[in-house]
């Protein structure tokens, strides 16, 4: 009698215990979507300024106008340059004709001193005078290519494909040496900058597809390299990016990647004897698995199989077991 009453009490606990279902983690699992603030900017952009000092007489482009690699962007003006070439070409024509001069001279004091009409001594006279000119010849032309250069600098153009961000000066104003007048950025190669936060750059690295949604369109892109210097305010690194497409540099928008690694809900993890963990299914049986890396109310990376059956319904009902 006693031992009916006995299995009549425990009948509802058994009927409890055995009252669970299990899922594979494959259907469990969640692999949560990373986002970070990412922006095209142009590879190349360059603050073009005045190498000579003169006064601006034209500017053919514009603000958001396109040019070409070599295109006139600013025009100074270079008469005082001319002149100094001018001034140059007629010095070193100067020593050219001096250096003939003393050529036929050493020439007949040669011709002289074999017949000993002229001394030794007078004869290293003329040969150093000759040298002396073919020495001041080397100088007018160096001073006549740095004329040259000059003048030509008083043509800026564009070192690249590109296009005029900024015009910072305006034809009238006086450029001075050092000051920049246009700001050009390469309107090819364009990269994808984004910070991203040193605790994702691992799942960032992992994840097979990125992309870039900027505008209402998804972009794919592709991981190029990541800074190793660390923000230390942000505790954040710079990725950089690029695009199958060309994108046009100032486009702004989110760069996103979903993790590889399959997380367990924050509803399946559970706290046992001070311990959290969540309940899987072991060759028939309930086993309670301890997360260290677990905390309470969200979800936790974990390296089981897809296949790993893990206890859905009945879970809270569960009586205690062995924890692994």
């Amino acid at each position: 009698m006693r031992t009916l009453i006995l299995l009549l009490l425990l009948w509802p606990l058994a009927s409890a215990a055995a009252q669970w279902t299990t899922r594979p983690l494959s259907e469990v699992a969640v692999y949560p979507e990373f986002r970070a603030l990412a922006t095209v900017v142009a590879r190349d952009e360059a603050r073009l300024a005045a190498e000579v000092g003169a006064r601006i007489v034209a500017m053919p482009v514009r603000e958001g106008e396109q040019v070409r690699r070599g295109e006139e962007l600013v025009r100074l003006d270079d008469a005082s340059y001319r002149l100094e070439v001018q001034r140059a070409r007629a010095q070193l024509n100067l020593v050219d004709n001096r250096i003939q001069l003393a050529r036929a001279q050493l020439d007949q004091a040669r011709s002289l001193s074999g017949r000993g009409f002229i001394s030794a001594d007078g004869l290293r006279i003329r040969e150093t005078e000759l040298g002396v000119l073919v020495a001041e010849r080397d100088a007018a032309r160096a001073a006549l290519a740095s004329a040259e250069l000059a003048l030509a600098r008083c043509v800026i153009r564009a070192p690249y494909d590109g296009v005029v961000r900024e015009r910072s000066a305006a034809v009238g104003d006086l450029a001075v040496v050092g000051t920049p007048l246009v700001v050009l950025a390469a309107s090819a190669d364009a990269e994808i900058r984004a910070r991203v936060p040193a605790a994702q750059i691992e799942s960032l690295q992992a994840a097979e597809g990125l992309s870039l949604v900027a505008g209402g369109t998804t972009h794919a892109v592709r991981l190029r390299r990541i800074s190793p210097l660390l923000d230390a305010a942000g505790q954040a690194r710079e990725v950089i990016l690029d695009s199958a497409r060309p994108l046009p540099p100032g486009l702004g928008g989110e760069l996103r990647w979903r993790s590889t690694a399959p997380q367990l809900p924050p509803a399946y993890v559970q706290q046992r004897d001070g311990a959290l963990g969540a309940w899987v299914e072991r060759e028939g049986v309930t086993v309670f698995v301890v997360l260290p890396q677990a905390q309470a109310g969200r979800p936790v990376t974990v390296d089981w199989p897809p296949a790993t059956r893990i206890v859905d319904e009945g879970r809270f009902n569960l009586p205690p077991r062995g924890a692994q």
